[in-house]
């Protein structure tokens, strides 16, 4: 353990591998475009209500597993969690919630190795200090309806809200009696989301100030908090596009402005700022926005993924 914290006394260099450029997101089958939807009827089967297990996701832990699992990974090591737990010294429950919020953001997969995300991030942004990473992990956590209770809260709780309450947010989820036990909506939920709100006013996504605290238990809502670089929208339309319409070769920009689960919505930016991003990226030929003759949509070019953008937005952001 006497070397446990040196991955954080000076910033490792760029590794010299290269980093596939694609990595498959499970869709979500769900009809999320009915007009009044509600929250039951955007639960998908098999979603999770418990994630975090009541902790804020801290990036310095994130960062310091995501590199410990590498290293086990590439050594062929076998171990336990509990073990690494021990070895980091985090407490096995923060430590199985830090991990249950990095497999649900991508950075990790089967038997906890690190995906094509995870080791891009180890190598560009190891400290998970990248705003422009944060924003996109942000996305990939918030539009995963199977995260019952984090993309509620971004998708609807926080949707016209200038404020929020814990127990406010809490009390919300009483509809979903019968897929859960109450319980676990009454005790559990509001510890979850506890986690999450920390997650954002005090821990890793703090600095894209979405949520600030204001009291115990009560937070300001802010949006259009920073300008989000126009490749990390790529990325967050092309996951929207493979989670909820999978294969398709274009999307209405509506649907990105502020359908369910969108990059506009979650992101909490004015459809100007979405509608400035897409053109962007249309000059930049990354994609085509289309609006003339009774069209108001964006065509998706066939070699651009979305890990494809997140690589070259940070490749780009290395150049001189």
């Amino acid at each position: 353990m006497n070397d446990q914290l040196s991955l954080f006394d000076q910033r490792p260099p760029p590794q010299k591998s290269e980093v596939p450029l694609e990595q498959q997101l499970e869709p979500i089958p769900i009809n999320k475009d009915i007009r009044g939807n509600t929250l039951a009827s955007l639960v998908p089967q098999g979603a999770l209500l418990e994630l975090n297990r009541g902790y804020a996701t801290r990036a310095s832990y994130a960062g310091r597993i995501l590199r410990l699992f590498q290293e086990r990974t590439l050594r062929g090591q076998p171990f336990k969690r509990d073990d690494v737990a021990v070895e980091l010294s985090i407490a096995a429950a923060r430590f199985a919630g830090t991990v249950g919020v990095m497999r649900r953001a991508e950075l990790i997969g089967h038997k906890s190795a690190p995906t094509a995300l995870g080791n891009l991030v180890l190598t560009y942004s190891p400290y998970l200090d990248d705003t422009g990473l944060l924003w996109l992990l942000h996305f990939l956590l918030a539009s995963d309806a199977c995260l019952v209770l984090w993309s509620h809260l971004f998708n609807q709780a926080l949707l016209s809200a200038n404020g929020i309450i814990i127990a406010g947010v809490a009390s919300q989820h009483a509809s979903l009696a019968g897929r859960w036990s109450q319980r676990t909506l009454e005790e559990k939920a509001p510890k979850e989301i506890g986690g999450i709100i920390r997650t954002y006013s005090d821990e890793m996504f703090a600095p894209l100030g979405l949520l600030v605290r204001q009291d115990v238990g009560t937070y300001d809502v802010h949006s259009n908090t920073g300008m989000i670089p126009p490749l990390i929208w790529l990325a967050c339309v092309l996951v929207y596009r493979d989670r909820y319409y999978p294969g398709a070769p274009s999307l209405e920009v509506p649907l990105i402005v502020d359908a369910n689960f969108s990059p506009g919505r979650l992101l909490r930016q004015k459809e100007a700022a979405v509608r400035k991003a897409l053109d962007e990226l249309h000059n930049a030929g990354l994609l085509t926005v289309e609006t003339r003759s009774g069209l108001d949509q964006v065509r998706f070019k066939r070699d651009i993924t979305w890990l494809s953008a997140t690589a070259r937005y940070f490749r780009d952001k290395r150049l001189p």
